[in-house]
């Protein structure tokens, strides 16, 4: 994974002023602090840092002490400890108090405004018994800075911790010349000298950071198996939680061995350690997604938000973490403050997006709310007309609906989905005939006609529901109406099914009244029963020959109609007869 740190203000300015002002700053001391005179071209030079404590005068004594000692025990030629007053004017030239305490990053362009490789840091606290001490040194390689963590020390003073730690120094410097040769090895690729150097560095000092951390970019570079890897960076990240090479080394074996649970936890330490460092936060980020674990990315965009409020590029992201996530009801409100943010990210995409994540978490509400939105921006899609048509119909607002299926329409008039919804829509509006010009419109234009009687089909079901429910005469004729007008413009079994089940239905009813009205001694009755008798032929017939093309769509109710018709047809002849019928 590529990380890279973003730097500071104050280490911006660290750097300007390294740029602009002469190196003469950082050479040919004027004191007498530290023997045996100039130092050689060659000669290494120590930055000693203000050490971070909550005592800020302790944290500068510490550094003198250090700094003292240090130039009593090592030569000009063997280390040159660059002194307190060069620090001092670089600091203030740059902005910074004397006794600021710095970030690795922040002391690390201080050394090189210094002419300096090595700087010597740490934290410094008082005890009951003295102070307690956790030094460390840091190496500049090139662009790079990394850390090897000296011995905590526990001393009675400030003077006492300072020799402890010079002798800590001395040890752990053993191993840097081979570590050079491991990094200059590296820069030639070749890998296998700098993984012996690295080697000989551990034999140099058996804790050394610097060695192991140039072992394992060796094998990184090597592509060595991640059970060559792991346990190198392991030991690194015992001694040192923020080394940044171990980590990154760490979470790529993990991801190698697809141990997605580890590869997680350690991107987000690698987050952890620079909280503030954005291009490092949006790096852990795209890698945990990849891990496909997007509930640990959310804390991470969610703060780095906090630092960085509006952000375009962080509301996408934390928009696409929440989407992956499932958490749709906030990822559709992320998505609004992203394109609010942005509004040339409001693109029909977006809208698709978004509106299939509402119709995901079945948000009707929401998903018409979204289609009206893209139907506004982008009022020539058909699609997004039809989506608030079909939205404005659930929530019963069926005028609305029309009118937006009837854009749609416009927009594209082959669609023989939007001419359903229209034909549908002008249904639940009561409508029928309507609907019937609708279908015959469309399929004049060439629309599929049976996709049309389909749509036709709805009138017809719910007349013959609500003939079936009331068993009146009246709705079982209008149930017939309707199917024989579907069949008119649409033919198919389903509608001649219907339109049998109706005929057969308005005719017993008929026969029903014969044998009633046949009772009376009354002309006009014995009128009505012959013209029922009429109704029976006329329907029995539409029956008869509807019934059997339509049969398949019931088989049972089919031949119940039919033996209905043969049973109670042999009547009517007779019936006619007896009333004297014409």
């Amino acid at each position: 994974m590529n990380l890279i740190r973003r730097p500071s203000a104050r280490v911006i300015a660290l750097v300007a002023l390294s740029i602009a002002s002469t190196p003469m700053l950082a050479q040919t001391p004027r004191q007498p602090e530290q023997r045996g005179g100039v130092p050689n071209g060659d000669t290494p030079y120590i930055v000693v840092a203000t050490f971070s404590s909550p005592d800020r005068a302790l944290g500068v004594t510490m550094a003198d002490e250090l700094r003292k000692r240090l130039q009593s025990e090592k030569s000009t030629k063997e280390l040159y400890v660059v002194p307190a007053r060069n620090i001092k004017a670089m600091l203030e030239a740059a902005g910074f108090p004397f006794d600021s305490a710095l970030s690795a990053s922040e002391v690390s362009d201080l050394a090189r405004s210094l002419r300096s490789d090595e700087i010597l840091d740490g934290m410094v606290t008082k005890t009951a018994s003295g102070v307690h001490v956790e030094p460390r040194l840091l190496l500049r390689t090139g662009q790079r800075t990394v850390a090897q963590p000296l011995p905590a020390v526990d001393a009675k003073d400030l003077g006492d911790a300072a020799k402890q730690i010079e002798r800590a120094l001395t040890e752990a410097s053993k191993a840097i010349p081979s570590y050079r040769l491991c990094t200059t090895a590296l820069r030639a690729s070749q890998f296998d000298d700098a993984a012996k150097a690295a080697r000989t560095g551990l034999t140099m000092y058996g804790t050394s950071m610097f060695a192991r951390l140039c072992l394992l970019s060796a094998f990184s570079a090597q592509k060595a198996s991640p059970d060559s890897i792991i346990p190198i960076a392991k030991t690194i990240l015992a001694a040192d939680p923020t080394s940044m090479i171990a980590l990154s080394n760490l979470a790529d074996a993990y991801a190698q061995k697809s141990d997605t649970a580890n590869a997680v936890e350690t991107n987000v330490a690698i987050y952890d350690v620079d909280h503030s460092n954005l291009e490092v936060g949006r790096a852990v980020v795209q890698e945990i997604l990849k891990l496909r674990r997007p509930e640990r990315a959310i804390r991470i965009v969610d703060e780095m938000l906090v630092q960085n409020p509006g952000d375009p590029d962080l509301l996408q992201q934390r928009w696409i973490i929440l989407v992956n996530a499932g958490h749709r009801k906030d990822a559709i409100k992320a998505g609004e403050e992203w394109v609010k943010a942005d509004t040339s990210k409001a693109t029909l995409e977006y809208f698709e997006r978004q509106i299939g994540i509402a119709q995901q978490d079945s948000d009707a509400a929401t998903t018409l709310q979204l289609a009206k939105q893209g139907a506004a921006k982008f009022p020539a899609n058909a699609e997004l007309q039809l989506l608030v048509a079909q939205g404005e119909r659930k929530a019963g607002q069926f005028q609305a609906a029309l009118a937006a299926a009837r854009h749609a329409a416009e927009i594209d008039p082959q669609n023989v989905r939007t001419t359903m919804l229209v034909m549908y829509i002008q249904n639940d509006l009561n409508q029928p005939d309507s609907a019937m010009v609708t279908a015959q419109r469309a399929i004049a234009s060439g629309q599929s006609r049976d996709t049309i009687g389909q749509a036709l089909l709805g009138n017809v079901v719910a007349a013959i529901r609500e003939a079936q429910s009331t068993s009146t005469r009246a709705d079982w004729e209008t149930a017939l109406k309707a199917a024989q007008s579907v069949d008119a413009i649409a033919p198919s079994p389903v509608s001649k099914y219907y339109s049998g089940v109706a005929a057969f239905s308005v005719a017993i009813d008929a026969l029903t009244n014969v044998q009633t009205l046949q009772r009376s001694a009354n002309e006009a009755d014995r009128a009505k029963a012959c013209a029922e008798l009429k109704v029976v032929e006329d329907d029995f017939t539409i029956a008869s020959i509807d019934m059997p093309a339509g049969g398949r769509v019931d088989p049972a109710a089919a031949k119940q109609v039919l033996n209905g018709i043969g049973t109670y047809g042999v009547y009517v002849p007779r019936l006619k007869t007896t009333l004297g019928c014409k």
